[in-house]
């Protein structure tokens, strides 16, 4: 027999669940405005357009609209004796607020995502591997749950069950204050210098990554974690004043920079981040159609790996393309590199 999917906010998230459930044998609904449910039916995110009505009666339902939004999706939602959840990076009010309203409610936040947005980026891969939190309360039925944990795994991701406060104060250590910090060292470089960002280096564009995220997306995100995040920057706020009282202790700073690394390494090392296997090799080029292409078909062609890559701008119309590849490789492809007109130089 067919089992339902209504979604609620076909965008990138809710697009890509609705390809994986698709692939599932699940029929999928979706609840947008009429431009995006065009899109969605035309990728194949979802068999048809639908509304809040119609949904109420689906087997289950995925609020996956802006973050601002769901807590109100949810009062609009009720009543309904459909199985809940939703895709939001914060939970504690949304969770509130659905228990509120005596939802069959298990919040979700899958750990994946784009920088692209809108449906039509949508991939039925989005979630496969990828750590997906499920947030049960001590009302959560204990069947609910292990529906919706069933459906994570059918969307190809693996759910993790944790408390909706303990998750707000993991995501706003692990990726709410990251972003706050991007935005404050931009906003300091930029302050001593406006060339100062010209000068900026690997470490620094590691570390400001994520201050080119969606600016609407983000303030929606932070505003929703507010209560966690102000916790997470008081702690952070400490550690700094911590920190800036010890500068000039050359011992107490060696201190805790090995424990840093110590527990670094005990996340397994971020891909690429492995000392001493790994190299940065910088290719200045001109800046024309093509040139990208051009080193990066050459190493493929030859079996050079690469595992990392980004841009390096000293101005409009020269960019250095720095590429990370084994160190073993690094030799072989700066010869290649050479050979066809280009400049190659190991970082060290």
């Amino acid at each position: 027999m067919s089992r339902t999917l209504g979604i609620v906010g076909v965008g990138l998230i809710g697009g890509s669940v609705g390809l994986a459930a698709r692939a599932a044998g699940w029929e999928v609904v979706g609840v947008d405005s009429q431009d995006v449910l065009e899109e969605a039916v035309h990728i194949g995110a979802i068999h048809r357009a639908s509304t809040l009505k119609e949904v109420r009666g689906a087997d289950l339902v995925v609020l996956a609209a802006p973050i601002s939004k769901v807590t109100d999706l949810v009062a609009q939602l009720a009543p309904t004796d459909a199985l809940t959840t939703d895709v939001a990076s914060a939970k504690s009010a949304i969770v509130r607020a659905a228990e509120d309203q005596d939802l069959r409610f298990v919040g979700g936040h899958p750990m994946a995502g784009s920088q692209l947005a809108g449906v039509a980026n949508a991939k039925d891969s989005l979630f496969r591997g990828a750590r997906y939190f499920l947030t049960p309360t001590e009302r959560t039925l204990p069947e609910d749950y292990r529906e919706v944990a069933a459906f994570v795994h059918e969307l190809g991701a693996v759910p993790t069950a944790v408390d909706p406060e303990k998750h707000d104060l993991l995501m706003a250590a692990l990726s709410h204050l990251p972003h706050l910090m991007a935005a404050a060292l931009l906003k300091v470089a930029s302050d001593i210098s406006p060339e100062a960002l010209s000068f900026a280096g690997p470490s620094f564009r590691d570390l400001t990554r994520v201050g080119a995220s969606n600016p609407e997306l983000w303030s929606d995100i932070l505003a929703e974690n507010a209560p966690a995040l102000g916790e997470a920057l008081g702690a952070f706020a400490g550690a700094m004043a911590q920190l800036g009282s010890e500068i000039k202790d050359r011992e107490v700073m060696e201190s805790r920079f090995r424990h840093a690394r110590e527990a670094y390494d005990a996340l397994g090392g971020i891909l690429v981040e492995k000392s001493g296997e790994n190299v940065d090799v910088a290719i200045p080029v001109e800046n024309r159609p093509g040139v990208f292409a051009e080193v990066t078909t050459l190493m493929g062609s030859n079996n050079i790996n690469i595992l990392d890559l980004y841009v390096r701008h000293s101005n409009t119309e020269r960019a250095a393309l720095v590429l990370t590849l084994d160190a073993k490789a690094a030799p072989t492809a700066c010869k290649l590199l050479h050979e066809a007109g280009f400049g190659a130089e190991v970082q060290g």
